[in-house]
């Protein structure tokens, strides 16, 4: 390969690169000073009783711009949940560049240098998409398994005769993270002037998770019709319960399409390798002839296609 295919695979890989890390730099130093804020207030602080007596405050809503809040939704990045990124974003980065010089370097070899920039853009897209997405979905199951139980703790609260912000304040105190940490961030809203089915609503943006939107929507009616809010939550944390155990039946199915879906990924190499052993003829034709290698590429790159389709089916059918 020339020193000019190799700047055309590498320059638009590095270009890419820091614009990414650019924009990730850039949501994760704001995102640092929130939480700063967040962590000192809420929970030893003074209850929001007290301050019910202030001034109210209008929060002004900070907007990402447009060609960030398009590149994090390309990465799938959420830069407003700092605590869900398990592996940093350096090092994302970093296996999406090795990832996509790989794919370009071998693609250039086959298809000659100017698809090689596409074919090596892509692979490095498709690389931080599903590690940033992994993370997120990751982050907001587990947040999943602990609504019902946040709930159960609310419930109890509120019987027991505590105010709605006594009850949140102690799932902070009792649950575990991640709820702890959104429960916390609800409390902050909450103090700075947003009511709680804002609040609420704004934990259902972060997350997707509908379930804090019939939070939301629930808290928003009782406040305005009244009613038994220990009732009310009870029959909600019921339905939410439901919903949850259904969610596991459902990963429990999916378990059955997800062997059968490996199965069919390992059985060409097991025939692949059985074959080497009785007719190495065949498998040497894929390795040292030219076109045999093109075809070898072509097959693992439709498998990897494949791979990826048959999660995307598994994963869609487990959410509805």
């Amino acid at each position: 390969m020339t020193r000019t295919g190799i700047f055309l695979i590498l320059a638009p890989l590095l270009l890419a690169a820091m614009s990414a890390g650019a924009a990730i730099l850039v949501g994760s130093r704001r995102n640092q000073r929130l939480r700063e804020r967040i962590s000192a207030q809420t929970t030893r602080g003074a209850s929001l009783a007290a301050i019910a007596d202030l001034p109210s405050i209008r929060v002004g809503r900070r907007e990402t711009s447009p060609l960030v809040g398009r590149i994090f939704r390309v990465l799938r990045y959420h830069p407003d949940i700092p605590q869900e990124h398990v592996i940093p974003w350096v090092v994302v980065l970093l296996a999406s560049l090795v990832v996509a010089a790989f794919a370009g370097f071998r693609a250039a070899d086959l298809m000659g240098g100017l698809l090689a920039v596409p074919v090596a853009l892509l692979a490095g897209l498709l690389v931080a998409r599903a590690m940033f997405g992994w993370q997120h979905r990751r982050y907001c199951d587990a947040v999943f398994q602990q609504i019902p139980e946040a709930l159960g703790l609310m419930v109890r609260a509120i019987r027991a005769g505590l105010p709605l912000a006594e009850a949140l304040r102690s799932v902070t105190r009792e649950l575990a993270s991640p709820t702890r940490d959104e429960f916390t961030r609800v409390l902050g809203d909450m103090t700075i002037g947003r009511s709680v089915d804002v609040a609420l609503m704004r934990v259902y943006e972060r997350t997707g998770l509908t379930e804090f939107a019939f939070l939301a929507v629930t808290l928003g009616l009782q406040s305005q019709t009244g009613g038994s809010l220990a009732e009310t939550l009870d029959n909600l944390a019921d339905t939410v319960r439901k919903r949850v155990s259904l969610a596991k039946r459902a990963q429990a199915l999916a378990g059955e399409a997800k062997v059968q879906a490996g199965l069919l990924i390992v059985l060409p190499f097991i025939a692949a390798l059985a074959m080497s052993f009785s007719q190495p003829f065949y498998v040497s034709a894929f390795t040292e002839n030219p076109t045999g290698q093109k075809l070898l590429m072509a097959g693992l790159g439709l498998m990897a296609l494949g791979v990826v389709t048959i999660r995307w089916l598994i994963r869609k059918a487990g959410e509805d």
